[in-house]
């Protein structure tokens, strides 16, 4: 997991004590290793989130990083989320609805108009009158093909 990833989860207070975990794993894999972070990626099940959280905190201390801005990690966790999508279209329209409300908070430009009208396909599929006819493979395919479009331009 990407340093960013995981703070955008920590800023909005979605972190799991795997994530943590996770981060690690991908820093000992780009062949960052310190102490702690060699101790937090070799925690197993059952994880306690107060314990992970230190160890974290302590690699984090070691490495001597800085985090991210909010907006960057936002930014990163889009790209995470679009790669999630194109990587498996089954959870395309979850995924969807989760870039749409970050784009919404985050990103008021055109790709805001982009995701707003997915957003409505979405909510005519599940929830309105699906004048349009939309079902599940088809709108599957629009996200798609958008989040490949968003990934080459940005």
């Amino acid at each position: 997991m990407e340093t960013e990833v995981l703070y955008y989860k920590k800023f909005e207070r979605k972190v799991l004590a795997i994530d943590y975990i996770e981060w690690a794993s991908t820093m000992l894999q780009n062949g960052i290793s310190t102490h702690y972070l060699n101790m937090l990626a070799s925690l197993t099940e059952p994880l306690n989130i107060f314990e992970v959280e230190e160890y974290f905190n302590r690699a984090w201390y070691e490495l001597n990083i800085t985090g991210p801005s909010y907006d960057e990690s936002a930014k990163h966790y889009v790209r995470y989320l679009l790669r999630q999508i194109v990587d498996d279209p089954r959870i395309a329209i979850e995924n969807a609805n989760e870039v749409y409300t970050i784009v919404r908070d985050h990103f008021f430009n055109e790709e805001h108009d982009r995701w707003y009208a997915i957003s409505e396909m979405i909510d005519d599929f599940l929830y309105g009158d699906n004048s349009d006819n939309i079902n599940r493979s088809s709108l599957n395919q629009v996200i798609v093909q958008v989040s490949k479009q968003h990934l080459k331009t940005k």
